[in-house]
């Protein structure tokens, strides 16, 4: 699972613990032959912002169940910030650190 690109980002939903971390549904569109090598059919992803630093990005594939935690290696760098910067952008603790 190699993803080099995702547009259309959109902010979905969000959960927020306090001085721990913040949690951010993003759906995207994703490159077509990366849906159909995963066999995914309606991703959207699942980012997790710690406070005390880091990230995790995982894919919920929403027709499937299925969830896949790429690692950060799986994403081309840009688009890994890509994602990161949108997320924390839209995520609570993170805005004033975004601009």
């Amino acid at each position: 699972m190699f993803i080099n690109e995702v547009k259309n980002l959109q902010f979905f939903s969000k959960l927020s613990l306090n001085h721990v971390e913040d949690r951010l549904l993003l759906t995207a569109d994703f490159p077509k032959e990366f849906l159909v090598k995963n066999q995914l059919e309606q991703p959207f992803l699942y980012v997790t912002l710690y406070v005390r630093g880091g990230a995790i990005v995982k894919i919920i594939d929403e027709a499937t169940a299925q969830i896949y935690t790429p690692s950060k290696k799986d994403f081309a760098p840009e688009t890994y910030n890509q994602i990161i910067r949108f997320a924390m952008e839209h995520a609570p603790q993170f805005k004033r650190l975004v601009k």
